[in-house]
């Protein structure tokens, strides 16, 4: 075999142990690391994409979600817990989760501001592939919520099933384990945003 065909082989085999979520022929996009790196902020404009987001994290807080920032102060992270939209073992969203996310919504049709990802993450209790499986499809679930109290309109936004490969803490109680079952809701600014903040600022 040829040093060519070798590497062939190697890039198949690698994609196919992929999480579902990460592969190429079953997302569109890129990983969740890539998509959250772009559109890339240059630096002259850095400052003034922080500070216009720090007026959409105000907003949101005051809607009482929990609100962190990446990729210094330019991307928005809500945090939701599983345990307050899913019930256990469960894709289908309980009857609380509707307060708890339709605040979220008109920040999710700012299209032209923000590339929205949805991503889901699950503890250690079953095998990789439960995770694996459960979160995608609860990825899934919310992008159907949203485009579906959107009139039915495509929102846009990117879901990710995670698995169990990135918890905040270690898995050794309960408490521990529900609190890396959660969601992240990533507010990425657009070229139009990032422009629109520079003409401000």
């Amino acid at each position: 075999m040829n040093m060519r065909w070798l590497f062939v082989a190697v890039m198949v085999l690698t994609a196919a142990m992929l999480p579902p979520s990460l592969r190429a022929e079953d997302n569109e996009y890129g990983t969740i690391e890539e998509e959250i790196r772009t559109p890339e902020v240059k630096r002259q404009h850095a400052a003034a994409v922080a500070d216009a987001m720090k007026t959409v994290a105000r907003g949101l807080k005051t809607a009482k979600y929990k609100v962190d920032t990446v990729r210094d102060g330019q991307v928005l992270m809500v945090t939701l817990q599983c345990a307050d939209i899913f019930a256990p073992n469960c894709t289908e969203l309980t009857p609380n989760a509707e307060r708890l996310l339709r605040p979220l919504l008109p920040y999710i049709r700012r299209k032209d501001d923000f590339k929205v990802i949805v991503a889901v993450h699950a503890d250690n209790t079953g095998d990789d592939l439960y995770a694996e499986n459960i979160t995608t499809d609860r990825s899934n679930a919310l992008d159907d919520y949203f485009t579906e109290i959107n009139n039915g309109a495509d929102t846009g936004l990117i879901p990710y099933g995670i698995g169990n490969e990135e918890p905040l803490v270690s898995n050794i109680s309960y408490v521990n384990r529900e609190k890396n079952r959660r969601i992240e809701i990533y507010f990425i600014p657009t070229e139009q945003f990032i422009k629109n903040s520079a003409k401000k600022h």
